[in-house]
């Protein structure tokens, strides 16, 4: 049992949380500082960001397979027909939940359900996080999944899809009324004719036919990184300023703390070396973390979504999307990157530049090829499976020419290599050396 004395001291970093929440700059810096002695955030602090946190995990895209097979990605996730879909799984009853390993064969399968409706996310997410955006309570297990298959064929099925462990969660959905839930999902605005491939031993979205994508432009935001340090490490008269090449750190020795602004990627890096930080243990804990600690900073999570995470949620990355596809180049990494090592220190890396509101451009859409086309293109200029880790459609960060205020969004393959993700252009154009091509 624990003593009394860390009772007491428990009690009192509870109430200092609860306490800290209407004040938002206190309660960031008490969050960083205070890393790793809980796992999770307290109530209070979870009840305050549920609708931060709902946005930033929801589905990134959707698929609709139709009773002859064919399937079509749908990007328009904030369509009117999501809400009431979203509405009527809410009002659904949850049941029966039994789960097994399977094999590949058998993911691609369900993946592949005829008359059925797909959310789909970039990377597994706990199942506690589609309870609370669907006030479900499938009993998790501590189970996560990246897909969610709805069977719209009366038979009262739905699979929560683990691609990467190769695990299928099947629940009977009852006191739906499919028969409107499929109307609603065939006035959805359907983008691109897609099915499911194994690839390199893991279910893949494939991207059938050549589809067009438009080209986007935003004014963009640009954060003060001094607001970063003043909130991360306290006010700048009681740190340590030093020159690191391009780079400025500023430094807390109390609290072995540092901030460091890197002007050419215009990003702040906060680390955390104190001896007192915990790794959480479960990766719904450390989801709970990253997102609480993004959350704290009053970032605008508007365009921001969760994107994948690496070594079990040690690593988490979160990326600007729009319409249903991450931005890249925003950061080196990604808009944030959150690491949290094995001993508990932390690292957290956040883009100073979000997207503002959007102008108008006048160039055309971008048609983009066939997955299997970038595959062949790939091949035929001599890289090998083992030369990459993935190949994705995305929206390629590019500042304006017009305006320095201002940033394209211009759609393209991107591929990720030991070096990171780069346009499958650039990519290539590297490995002949040539220039890469502008757009």
């Amino acid at each position: 049992m624990r003593n009394k004395n860390f009772f007491v001291q428990h009690t009192i970093l509870n109430l200092l949380l609860v306490l800290a929440i209407g004040i938002s700059v206190i309660l960031t810096g008490f969050t960083f500082k205070s890393f790793g002695q809980a796992e999770a955030p307290s109530q209070a602090v979870a009840q305050q960001s549920d609708q931060q946190l709902l946005k930033v995990f929801r589905p990134t895209q959707y698929v609709v397979t139709q009773a002859g097979g064919q399937q079509n990605v749908i990007l328009k996730t904030d369509a009117v027909n999501v809400k009431d879909i979203k509405n009527a799984l809410t009002s659904a009853d949850f049941s029966d939940a039994q789960t097994e390993t399977v094999s590949t064969e058998q993911i691609e399968k369900v993946l592949r359900l005829k008359s059925s409706f797909t959310l789909r996310y970039p990377d597994v997410v706990p199942l506690a996080y589609f309870n609370m955006r669907y006030s479900q309570q499938v009993d998790p297990q501590s189970f996560n999944f990246n897909y969610f298959v709805l069977a719209m064929d009366n038979s009262h099925n739905g699979y929560f899809v683990n691609t990467q462990k190769r695990q299928i969660m099947s629940v009977k959905v009852n006191k739906l009324n499919n028969n409107k839930v499929w109307r609603w999902v065939n006035q959805l605005p359907k983008s691109a004719v897609v099915n499911f491939k194994t690839y390199q031993g893991q279910s893949m979205l494939r991207y059938t036919q050549p589809f067009k994508l438009p080209v986007y432009s935003y004014l963009v935001n640009r954060r003060d990184p001094k607001t970063y340090v003043s909130a991360l490490l306290g006010t700048l008269n009681q740190l340590v300023i030093s020159q690191s090449g391009d780079k400025t750190v500023y430094t807390n020795k109390l609290n072995h703390q540092t901030v460091t602004y890197d002007s050419d990627w215009e990003t702040v890096t906060f680390e955390d070396h104190s001896t007192k930080n915990k790794l959480p243990k479960s990766y719904l804990d450390r989801l709970n973390l990253s997102f609480a600690q993004m959350n704290l900073l009053q970032l605008n999570l508007n365009d921001t979504r969760f994107y994948e995470s690496q070594a079990g949620g040690q690593q988490v990355t979160y990326r600007t999307y729009v319409e249903g596809f991450p931005v890249y180049f925003q950061s080196e990494s990604g808009a944030i990157h959150i690491d949290m090592a094995a001993d508990g220190r932390q690292t957290s890396t956040y883009s100073l530049n979000e997207l503002g509101v959007p102008v108008p451009n006048q160039q055309p859409d971008v048609t983009l090829p066939a997955t299997d086309d970038v595959l062949q293109q790939l091949e035929a200029a001599g890289v090998k499976p083992s030369d990459y880790d993935f190949i994705t459609p995305g929206y390629e960060w590019l500042i304006s020419k017009e305006s320095q205020a201002a940033v394209n969004m211009v759609p393209t393959w991107m591929i990720e290599t030991s070096d990171g993700w780069q346009s499958v252009d650039g990519y290539l154009a590297k490995r002949t050396g040539q220039a890469s091509p502008t757009n």
